[in-house]
């Protein structure tokens, strides 16, 4: 190399160095050696973004938002994949709740019955007293209370004038409430 190439050289490595914020004349030992170590960057963060491009490039592939459909009917076919996905969800989640329903009627359904059946007892005793007059209307006679002995369905007993107690359990009562 001549001396003017070596003079050239300095002078763009100096004005090269400049532009980076870095003063240094062109006669300054130390300019040639910064320069490689800036041509050495360069190249290392061009490298590093190639690196980087190709993970990206690699991470879109593994975990990729974008679907390509290179068949004919590959897009409605996977549009009904999703449809059948969710409506199955959708099933399964009516079915738990239809279920729970049905289970919650059922042992209330069973509460319902042994009550109606602890009752029945009492009902079909009480529809044997009724009555019906000549307008077509149904009563009930109850016989006015004798004593401390209430019978079910055939007595009543008067709380007050405008209060009667018909009594609707089993047998008879030994006390008055």
């Amino acid at each position: 190399m001549t001396d003017q190439e070596r003079k050239n050289l300095r002078t763009y490595c100096a004005d090269l160095l400049k532009q980076h914020g870095i003063q240094f004349t062109p006669d300054e030992p130390i300019v040639p050696p910064l320069y490689v170590i800036h041509k050495d960057m360069e190249l290392n963060n061009r490298t590093n973004k190639e690196i980087a491009s190709l993970i990206q490039g690699a991470l879109s592939r593994i975990n990729s938002k974008e679907f390509n459909f290179n068949s004919e009917g590959a897009a409605w076919t996977f549009q009904m994949g999703i449809t059948l996905r969710w409506g199955l969800i959708g099933f399964l989640v009516l079915m738990l709740i239809w279920v729970a329903a049905w289970r919650w009627s059922m042992a209330n359904d069973v509460d319902r019955a042994r009550t109606i059946i602890g009752a029945s007892d009492n009902i079909s005793e009480l529809l044997k007293r009724t009555r019906k007059n000549n307008d077509g209307s149904y009563f009930i006679d109850f016989i006015a209370a004798k004593g401390d002995s209430i019978q079910y369905f055939v007595e009543y007993e008067r709380l007050s004038s405008k209060t009667v107690r018909v009594y609707l359990g089993r047998g008879t009562r030994t006390s008055k409430p």
